[in-house]
């Protein structure tokens, strides 16, 4: 008997640790580096057009203070002219264009 209460109150402990972790913020995902770098590359190329070339791997450079999402930089050459674009990417590994700079 003193043992199935002992076991009991383990078992709940357990339960409500395995609800609190799984409804903490935390414990969604967010998009990876590695997926973020992909998002970005395809943004680059889906914006400059078909021509385009990825000359350097794309860089996540911080974290949005205001949105807290990541913002990553693409390196694209299009039409022998040198772009960088820069993309917010959301939780949900959606790139949205902030801005770019070039040709050079």
């Amino acid at each position: 008997m003193l043992l199935n209460i002992f076991f009991q109150k383990k078992l709940n402990r357990l339960l409500f640790l395995l609800v609190f972790m799984l409804l903490s913020p935390f414990a969604f995902a967010e998009c990876s580096d590695y997926e973020s770098l992909v998002q970005a590359d395809k943004g680059s190329k889906a914006f400059l057009g078909r021509d385009t070339e990825i000359f350097q791997r794309a860089v996540v450079l911080k974290r949005h203070h205001p949105s807290h999402q990541k913002e990553v930089a693409s390196y694209a050459k299009a039409g022998g002219q040198y772009y960088t674009m820069f993309f917010i990417i959301d939780n949900n590994c959606k790139a949205f264009y902030i801005k770019h700079a070039g040709p050079r």
